[in-house]
């Protein structure tokens, strides 16, 4: 009776130890994967399509309201729709991942200038994933206070190439074994 009760819990750790396996595997895919922004159709922010504006005069009055009193109230929301290309190479191209949590942080000019949580699953897989996001902003304080200038700046950055504009993510993945954060923030090059 003893040696059937091993051999089954011997059975359930070779099974437990093959599916750890595949998770590390997994996980450093999409770790080692190569990820790239192919285009952005659209980046709303309080429902003004910041796509459409090239520069600062090309905010109306009712535009710089509406993103004057979300911005003083810390209530500033994004909702893009982005079209991100993961090359996890030959041998792992049949491979998806969960993504439950999402950090990022734009940095302008290599300063760290715009940040936020995405607390929505997003599947993965090798090739084009065209992704929909929503996520509360956060400003980098300066001298103790936000800055709308930063806000209209990025807004007109997007839409030229003066100025280097730079987005990383740290993703949260869902794994068999529960869900693993990445150590650090990985460059999306546009």
């Amino acid at each position: 009776m003893i040696i059937k009760y091993r051999n089954y819990l011997l059975v359930l750790l070779l099974l437990l130890a093959g599916t750890a396996c595949k998770t590390k595997d997994d996980f450093e895919a999409f770790k080692e994967a190569e990820y790239a922004l192919k285009s952005v159709d659209e980046v709303r922010v309080n429902g003004i399509n910041l796509l459409e504006k090239k520069r600062v005069e090309d905010f109306s009055f009712s535009d710089a309201a509406v993103l004057f009193s979300a911005f003083s109230e810390n209530k500033l929301n994004a909702t893009s729709t982005l079209n991100l290309n993961v090359e996890l190479g030959e041998e792992h191209k049949d491979r998806t991942m969960t993504v439950t949590q999402l950090k990022w942080q734009m940095l302008v000019n290599d300063e760290k200038t715009l940040s936020g949580v995405i607390n929505e699953a997003i599947q993965l897989r090798n090739g084009l994933n065209t992704i929909t996001i929503s996520s509360p902003l956060a400003f980098i304080q300066e001298n103790g206070s936000s800055n709308l200038n930063s806000l209209l700046r990025i807004a007109t950055m997007l839409n030229q190439d003066k100025g280097k504009v730079q987005v990383q993510i740290k993703p949260t993945v869902q794994t068999s074994v529960g869900p693993i954060e990445l150590p650090a923030y990985i460059n999306i090059i546009k």
